[in-house]
């Protein structure tokens, strides 16, 4: 199945938009019909997402409120609007090229298809624009590197002593960079500690009864135990609701279970993901101190070594998303390095106004039409729902009926 690509031209000569992707219709009825199910298609694959959101905003807000409603419903409305403007936009331009040139174009008609619509994402949200591509991102990696026939690269993705090596190396890379930034990183479990500047002379505001761990290792915590438990139990408390939410949307949808059959598929959780979280967090916080407690002063690559000991837990839960997640964090936090230290660069300051996640959700849909193409077997189960569920499944019939006209005898 990797050999399609090579093999476009000629499996589909004489085949028309209407037998690949809208077998049985014209194509005005078609773009009507699609335009109707990807609006259905959408809301069922986006409100779960967005009910989700609004949880972890009540959970990080402490609180229920108006303003958490009001911020999710205008997120999911630009979700919808940027989904449908891809979905639509994808199968029209497929049946243009079809229509204007008389065939169906390798390049044109699949991998770039999408870029038209995609382009909506520069008028999204800022959390839309970033979660999106980070998503994707993540996707089309796993996607990648399951599709790579290198016996090197084979070995690495079928080793969980290199899978977690290498993430430990990203962890460290992560920390470090966290470390060097004024920017929190977002999407990622572990925050290295500075002492602000309003610290400065907090060393003459301490009096006696002040912890030492404060002087030492900066948290707030009076000592080094409670901050360690405290980072553990905030992201099992994480991990678990997390968990509980993506359960509770799964079992709602199946009206045909049982009492008893809804409570076991509840239960259904990822422990070993909670699990992950838990000790990755809690490791790295306890090595932190301890450097810090061994040598009663903070040095800058404490939280380096800290990141890599924390991530040996990789182990416990080796998974493609934590591990290409992994990859955007130290991406991310390498960026923010960078364009702080060379802040006053007129080039950086240019290409800090650029919408970088806009430009990787643009390439990623690119590539995801042409990984649901030539590399069905290797997309993520992300992917293929994603791509699946939000085109209304027209992707998928242009798949099969691609891969149908190649696999059949001449």
């Amino acid at each position: 199945m990797s050999a399609l690509s090579k093999y476009f031209d000629q499996a589909l000569t004489g085949a028309t938009c209407r037998e690949i992707l809208h077998p049985g219709v014209d194509c005005g009825q078609f773009a009507w019909r699609n335009l109707l199910g990807t609006v259905r298609s959408n809301v069922h694959f986006f409100l779960p997402i967005s009910v989700l959101r609004l949880l972890l905003l009540i959970y990080h807000r402490r609180a229920a409120s108006l303003a958490s409603v009001e911020q999710t419903t205008r997120e999911f409305a630009a979700m919808m609007l940027n989904a449908l403007c891809v979905a639509n936009c994808w199968t029209g331009a497929f049946c243009l090229m079809m229509r204007t040139t008389g065939r169906i174009h390798d390049n044109f008609s699949v991998s770039l298809a999408p870029l038209l619509g995609s382009c909506a994402m520069f008028l999204m949200p800022a959390y839309v624009q970033t979660t999106h591509a980070k998503a994707i991102f993540v996707a089309n990696l796993e996607c990648w590197i399951k599709s790579r026939e290198s016996k090197v690269i084979e070995w690495m993705r079928e080793s969980r002593v290199m899978g977690t090596v290498c993430f430990m190396l990203l962890s460290a890379g992560i920390a470090r960079y966290a470390r060097k930034t004024r920017h929190r990183t977002e999407f990622w479990f572990i925050q290295p500690i500075r002492r602000n500047h309003s610290d400065a002379t907090a060393e003459q505001k301490l009096n006696g009864d002040e912890h030492p761990c404060r002087r030492v290792c900066f948290h707030q915590e009076p000592t080094c135990a409670r901050y360690v438990l405290s980072g553990m139990r905030t992201y099992f408390t994480f991990g678990a609701i997390l968990e509980l939410a993506r359960r509770l949307i799964v079992t709602v949808g199946q009206w045909q279970q049982t009492p008893a059959e809804r409570i076991r598929s509840l239960l259904r959780l990822r422990y070993r993901l909670i699990l992950f979280l838990t000790l990755y967090n809690g490791t790295f916080r306890l090595v932190s101190c301890l450097l810090a407690r061994h040598r009663q002063q903070v040095k800058e690559y404490d939280s380096t070594v800290a990141g890599f000991a924390s991530g040996c837990w990789y182990g416990v839960y080796p998974s493609y998303n934590i591990f290409n997640l992994a990859v955007c964090a130290l991406t991310q936090t390498h960026w923010n390095f960078l364009a702080e230290k060379y802040a006053k660069v007129a080039l950086v300051q240019r290409l800090d106004r650029i919408s970088f996640s806009s430009l990787v959700w643009i390439a990623s849909m690119c590539y995801v039409t042409y990984s649901r193409a030539y590399y069905p077997w290797a997309m993520s189960k992300f992917a293929h729902k994603f791509i699946d569920i939000c085109s209304n499944y027209a992707s998928r019939t242009a798949s099969e009926n691609f891969a149908a006209r190649y696999l059949a005898p001449h």
